[in-house]
Protein backbone atom coordinates (compact mmCIF):
# COMPACT_ATOMS: atom_id res chain seq x y z
CA UNK A 1 0.00 0.00 0.00
CA UNK A 2 2.87 2.38 0.77
CA UNK A 3 4.27 1.88 -2.72
CA UNK A 4 0.93 2.81 -4.27
CA UNK A 5 0.63 5.93 -2.13
CA UNK A 6 4.18 6.91 -3.05
CA UNK A 7 3.45 6.48 -6.78
CA UNK A 8 0.24 8.53 -6.49
CA UNK A 9 2.07 11.33 -4.68
CA UNK A 10 4.76 11.38 -7.36
CA UNK A 11 2.15 11.46 -10.13
CA UNK A 12 0.38 14.37 -8.45
CA UNK A 13 3.60 16.41 -8.55
CA UNK A 14 4.27 15.82 -12.24
CA UNK A 15 1.86 18.42 -13.65
CA UNK A 16 4.07 20.95 -11.85
CA UNK A 17 6.92 19.63 -13.98
CA UNK A 18 4.71 20.12 -17.03
CA UNK A 19 4.26 23.78 -16.09
CA UNK A 20 8.01 24.17 -15.74
CA UNK A 21 8.55 22.49 -19.10
CA UNK A 22 6.06 24.84 -20.74
CA UNK A 23 7.90 27.76 -19.20
CA UNK A 24 11.24 26.55 -20.60
CA UNK A 25 9.61 26.23 -24.02
CA UNK A 26 8.08 29.71 -23.84
CA UNK A 27 4.54 28.36 -23.86
CA UNK A 28 1.78 30.02 -21.84
CA UNK A 29 -0.81 27.67 -20.32
CA UNK A 30 -3.09 30.62 -19.56
CA UNK A 31 -3.20 31.48 -23.26
CA UNK A 32 -4.39 27.93 -23.96
CA UNK A 33 -7.13 28.33 -21.37
CA UNK A 34 -8.20 31.60 -22.98
CA UNK A 35 -8.29 29.82 -26.36
CA UNK A 36 -10.66 27.23 -24.91
CA UNK A 37 -8.08 24.44 -24.88
CA UNK A 38 -8.65 23.40 -21.27
CA UNK A 39 -9.30 19.78 -22.29
CA UNK A 40 -5.99 19.71 -24.19
CA UNK A 41 -4.21 20.92 -21.07
CA UNK A 42 -6.01 18.37 -18.91
CA UNK A 43 -5.00 15.55 -21.26
CA UNK A 44 -1.42 16.79 -21.26
CA UNK A 45 -1.42 16.86 -17.45
CA UNK A 46 -2.72 13.30 -17.45
CA UNK A 47 0.05 12.19 -19.82
CA UNK A 48 2.56 13.91 -17.57
CA UNK A 49 1.15 12.26 -14.45
CA UNK A 50 1.54 8.84 -16.05
CA UNK A 51 5.02 9.47 -17.42
CA UNK A 52 7.89 7.30 -16.24
CA UNK A 53 10.64 9.80 -17.10
CA UNK A 54 10.40 11.91 -13.94
CA UNK A 55 14.13 11.91 -13.15
CA UNK A 56 15.28 12.75 -16.71
CA UNK A 57 12.63 15.49 -16.75
CA UNK A 58 13.85 16.99 -13.48
CA UNK A 59 17.44 16.86 -14.74
CA UNK A 60 16.50 18.53 -18.02
CA UNK A 61 14.59 21.28 -16.21
CA UNK A 62 17.43 21.86 -13.75
CA UNK A 63 19.97 22.19 -16.56
CA UNK A 64 17.86 24.16 -19.04
CA UNK A 65 16.79 27.77 -18.91
CA UNK A 66 15.20 27.90 -22.38
CA UNK A 67 14.60 25.26 -25.03
CA UNK A 68 13.24 25.24 -28.57
CA UNK A 69 11.82 21.71 -28.26
CA UNK A 70 10.85 19.34 -25.50
CA UNK A 71 13.26 16.45 -25.03
CA UNK A 72 12.47 13.20 -26.79
CA UNK A 73 11.57 11.40 -23.56
CA UNK A 74 8.77 13.91 -22.81
CA UNK A 75 5.30 12.38 -23.09
CA UNK A 76 3.99 15.77 -24.19
CA UNK A 77 6.65 16.62 -26.79
CA UNK A 78 4.18 16.34 -29.68
CA UNK A 79 1.55 18.37 -27.81
CA UNK A 80 4.08 21.11 -27.08
CA UNK A 81 5.13 21.21 -30.75
CA UNK A 82 1.49 21.47 -31.80
CA UNK A 83 0.96 24.37 -29.39
CA UNK A 84 4.11 26.10 -30.61
CA UNK A 85 3.01 25.80 -34.23
CA UNK A 86 -0.33 27.34 -33.34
Amino acid sequence: MKALISRLEAAAARPELMGEMMDRLGLDPQALVEEGRVLDLALAARRCAGCTAEEPCKSFLAATERAEHAPGFCANALFFETVREG
